[in-house]
């Protein structure tokens, strides 16, 4: 049904707008860094649950940290964005560590070592 993905994609859009802007503007919590960006949000086909993902600034202990309080403030977040976004069912929301872009850091970083030793001159034995 094209009717059905052109929904949910929009609501994915929608929810990942809102969710954003929720963090950005309206989280009180000191554990949630001020960059925290939401990345991506996946629906259950029956749109019920959604799965955010959220790349954060900063070491381990700081992700964590964000993870866990964003997880205890999702009922908050989603009463908010409920109020904005109108849908028959709205989706529980369950927050995740989008680890792509460290991971296309990390192979930027490798491919930059490969091309620097490639443009080194070999020394002779």
């Amino acid at each position: 049904m094209p009717g059905s993905h052109f929904h949910i994609d929009r609501l994915r859009e929608q929810l990942q707008h809102e969710i954003a802007a929720v963090i950005a503007r309206e989280m009180r919590d000191p554990r949630i860094p001020s960059v925290v960006t939401v990345t991506q949000v996946k629906l259950a086909t029956d749109t019920r649950n959604a799965t955010v993902f959220v790349s954060i600034f900063g070491d381990e202990k700081v992700k964590a940290d964000a993870l866990a309080a964003l997880n205890a403030g999702a009922a908050y977040i989603q009463r908010l964005v409920s109020g904005r976004i109108t849908v028959k069912h709205f989706p529980h929301l369950v927050f995740k560590l989008d680890v792509s872009i460290e991971h296309s850091q990390h192979i930027n970083e490798l491919l930059k070592e490969i091309s620097d030793d490639l443009e080194q001159p070999s020394q002779p034995d």
